[in-house]
Parts: structure tokens; C-alpha cells; sequence
């Protein structure tokens, strides 16, 4: 997605607040953006358990500091004209006691867009978590899938994305097979 807007000439930023496991997300982005910025200001807090955020605090004794996240956040939103702020985990992901992914999407008062997968579940995981975030009042642009497997070993996949416009009320604004193949609505992004 970055890459995409970047080719369009737009001044694309990124910050993944939270990792856990490593940083391949954060470097990947930060390889792929050709971005200046030190690893740590992209990824403010980073885990070295794969765990759930929270779960990967206790173990490891730090606390998740979320001003940390903010200011971050906030130092590189005014140096780029657009911010991809990468979730971990999904929506519902405990960051803290009380304190979820989507609690954090909405402290940013950023829209979303949920990246999903088209496999088996997906109608179900992506509805609810379309619902779960406009119950918490952030604006969903739309969904981009992102194949795993190739997407012609999908059955029915086609019905799959069908379905989820439908009964999700929700625009599939992109498909990614693979880095080199993909179909994103930029326009839905900005």
C-alpha cells in the first residue's frame, strides 16, 4: 500500500506502534519506503516474545507505555503527508488491561482500513470486526484482502468477497496476491 501511494508521488510515512516478535514488520516498511527514520521512532514499542502485546509485556516485565506510541505518532505525521499506522494482531488485540488495538485507533483518531485474509472464516472475522470498530465509532474506508495462498486455490473466493460487501456493508477496496500483483482503489485510501 505504501509503495503503491509512494509511486503516485505521495510523501508516505509509516510507525507499526506495537511488535511483538521482532522487528521484520517495521524493517521491511522502513527498507520498502526508503524511509531516513530510526527503527525505534517507526516502532515505538517493540516485543521480543511473539505473543499478544499484552501478554508479551508481562513475560518480558516492561510496561507499554501508550504517550510513547503518541508521540511517536505525532512526530511523524508532520513530516509526511500520509501515515500508515500498522496494527498487530487485529482490532481486538489486548495492548494493556483495558486497553485494545481499537482503543488506540480511535486515542489516534485515525480511519481504518482492515486487511483480511480470503480464506475460510473471513466472512465471519471481518464482519465482526468491521462492526466492532464502527460500534467504536471509527470509520472503516474498506477492506483490502491479502492472499497468503494463491488465491485461485480458494474456492469460491469470488462469493467469499461477494458476501462480505453484503452482509458487512463494506466495499472490498483491494486485492494483494503477492508484492508484484495487486489492485488497490487509491483514491479510497486517501
Amino acid at each position: 500500500m505504501g509503495k503503491i501511494l509512494k509511486e503516485q508521488g505521495v510523501n508516505v510515512g509509516y510507525i507499526k506502534p506495537i511488535e511483538s516478535g521482532g522487528v521484520e514488520d517495521t524493517t521491511y516498511a522502513k527498507t520498502e519506503l526508503e524511509l531516513s527514520e530510526d527503527l525505534g521512532l517507526l516502532n515505538p514499542i517493540n516485543l521480543k516474545n511473539p505473543l499478544s502485546p499484552n501478554i508479551a509485556a508481562v513475560v518480558e516485565d516492561v510496561e507499554i507505555n501508550i504517550n510513547k506510541i503518541k508521540e511517536s505518532f505525532q512526530k511523524l505525521k508532520e513530516s509526511h503527508e500520509y501515515l500508515i499506522v500498522e496494527g498487530a494482531g487485529g482490532v481486538c488485540v489486548p495492548i494493556k488491561t483495558d486497553y485494545l488495538m481499537a482503543d488506540l485507533i480511535k486515542d489516534l483518531n485515525l480511519p481504518c482500513v482492515l486487511v483480511t485474509r480470503p480464506d475460510l472464516g473471513t466472512i465471519n472475522h471481518t464482519i465482526l470486526s468491521v462492526e466492532y470498530l464502527r460500534n467504536k465509532g471509527i470509520l472503516v474506508k474498506g477492506v483490502i484482502i491479502n492472499c497468503i495462498d494463491e488465491l485461485k486455490n480458494v474456492p469460491y473466493y469470488e462469493e467469499t468477497f461477494k458476501a462480505i460487501e453484503e452482509f458487512g456493508n463494506i466495499e472490498i477496496i483491494g486485492v494483494v496476491k503477492n508484492k508484484d500483483d495487486y489492485s488497490i482503489n487509491i483514491e479510497k485510501l486517501l
